[in-house]
Parts: C-alpha cells; structure tokens; sequence
C-alpha cells in the first residue's frame, strides 16, 4: 500500500492509495474532469500541468488521467487549489507503477 501524506487525509475525494482507487471514487471524479474552470482556474491546472512529474495528472491518457485530472478541477475549484498543491498531490498520488519520466502523452 503507498498511503498518502496525511495532509490530504480530510479530503474525502483524494484517493488514500493510488494503487487501489474504488470504482465509485473513480467514477465520481471522472465526471468532473469536464469541469469548466475560470481563466484564474485554468492558470493553475496548466501550471499544474506543465510542472508536475510527468506533466499532467498520470503518464498516458488512461481512466487514471482523467480521474486524476478531475480531482484536480474538483480541488481547484472548491478548495482553491494553486497549481503548485496540484502538483504535489499529483506527485505523491501516481499510481501508474513505472519511472516519473515516463511521459506517454
């Protein structure tokens, strides 16, 4: 198991384990990854994008990128997240099991 950071424990929408993500947990934040966000919500999800491990939520544009990327609109816009929390959480959330400089996208 590769528990998160406690820090992220109070969010009931950050996954505990990126390795064993539930289908309904899934499935909830998949649907905000069509989240529209605001011009200031959008700088910092391509902030977070440009900046994090693998330059975006996962390596490859699977089922994880966008639940990644809809945790990421869903904490930008109702916790205010900069794109600087969203790249550490990106960071210490990947799940995908191979070298961060995989970059398949």
């Amino acid at each position: 198991m590769s528990a998160l950071p406690p820090k992220y424990s109070d969010i009931a929408e950050v996954p505990p384990d990126p390795y064993d993500i539930s289908a309904p947990l899934a499935h909830k934040l998949i649907g905000y990854y069509t989240i529209a966000l605001t011009k200031e919500e959008q700088s910092a999800y391509d902030y977070a994008m440009e900046h994090s491990d693998m330059e975006g939520p996962c390596c490859c544009k699977c089922w994880r990128w966008k639940v990644y990327g809809g945790l990421g609109k869903y904490l930008i816009r109702t916790r205010q997240y900069t794109g600087q929390q969203l790249v550490d959480l990106w960071n210490v959330g990947q799940g995908c099991g191979g070298a961060t400089d995989t970059k398949m996208h």
